[in-house]
């Protein structure tokens, strides 16, 4: 991904705390965690519910980065 993208993403999540992105075929989701830094979840699908929410079947990796927003953005990648 290039830096340019990285940056975008990294000020939204800054401002909105919250990002959804595809990348290589795969859907992430990065949000502001309860217990400090930022939680990823990375999907197969971009399929989502009723309430506009991932599936948890798709989910196939993820973890807590306790770094900046930029560190999150590329915390998977």
């Amino acid at each position: 991904m290039k830096k340019e993208m990285i940056l975008q993403l990294a000020s939204k999540l800054k401002e909105v705390s919250r990002v959804e992105f595809e990348y290589n075929n795969s859907f992430y989701e990065i949000f502001e965690s309860t217990e400090g830094g930022y939680m990823i979840n990375i999907y197969s699908s971009n399929e989502k519910d009723e309430d506009d929410e991932y599936l948890y079947e798709n989910n196939f990796d993820g973890g807590l980065c306790t770094g900046t927003a930029k560190d999150a953005i590329q915390f998977m990648l």
